[in-house]
C-alpha cells in the first residue's frame, strides 16, 4: 500500500470515528469533519494521535 492509500485510509478511519461520536450524542465532534477532510498527511497523523488512534 502506498502512502497516498495509507493517508486516505487514515482519513476514513478518523471520519468514521467522528461520525460514530456524533451519532452517540457527541454532536460537537462533527466540527472536526472539515478539518479532517482538508488535513495534510502530517496533520492527519497529529489528529490520529489526539483521537488515540495512533
Amino acid at each position: 500500500m502506498d502512502s497516498t492509500q495509507q493517508t486516505e485510509q487514515l482519513r476514513r478511519k478518523l471520519l468514521e470515528n467522528v461520525y460514530a461520536g456524533a451519532f452517540s450524542g457527541l454532536g460537537a465532534m462533527l466540527l472536526d469533519e472539515e478539518q479532517i477532510r482538508r488535513a495534510s498527511p502530517d496533520e492527519l497523523e497529529l489528529l490520529a494521535q489526539s483521537y488515540g488512534i495512533r
